[in-house]
């Protein structure tokens, strides 16, 4: 399991966190309590499984930790000639993480497996222990936020 899921458990734990040695953290935790918990595991839908429990891991972790402030600066790439339009994705994707950031959890998990790691409705579905129907209805509601947001 750890080779098949371990990056997607990473990238997103990575999402909610920012930061790339506390994912790699959280993502090992996720996956030593997988192990410890493996006798209760039925054997059907082990990605479902896995987020289930980074979800769980990085509540705790959030419980743990203070909340970074929603008014945190984003940190601009240094200008060099001829690559601007580099730079402007750059800027536009930092940009689109800033304001992925500040949803709610349940829409950022679902914006995060959905655009980001391109899973389908029924795949974020069954990873988030959500029916399709609410899953859709989170992601409409969240690009809604993410447009204000980003406007």
């Amino acid at each position: 399991m750890y080779a098949t899921y371990a990056d997607d458990i990473f990238r997103f734990l990575m999402v909610h966190v920012r930061d790339v040695p506390t994912a790699e953290d959280l993502t090992a935790d996720t996956f030593t309590k997988a192990w410890r918990a493996i006798e209760k595991f039925d054997g059907k839908q082990p990605r479902a499984w896995l987020y289930m429990i980074a979800r769980n891991t990085l509540n705790d972790h959030w419980r743990k930790t203070p909340a970074l402030p929603l008014d945190e600066s984003i940190e601009l790439p240094s200008e060099a000639p001829g690559h601007e339009e580099t730079i402007d994705k750059q800027f536009a994707a930092a940009k689109v993480t800033h304001a992925v950031a500040q949803l709610p959890k349940d829409m950022r998990s679902v914006v995060t497996l959905r655009f980001m790691q391109g899973y389908s409705a029924k795949q974020t579905a069954e990873a988030l222990g959500m029916s399709e129907a609410n899953v859709r209805v989170v992601q409409f509601r969240a690009l809604k936020k993410l447009k204000g947001l980003l406007s």
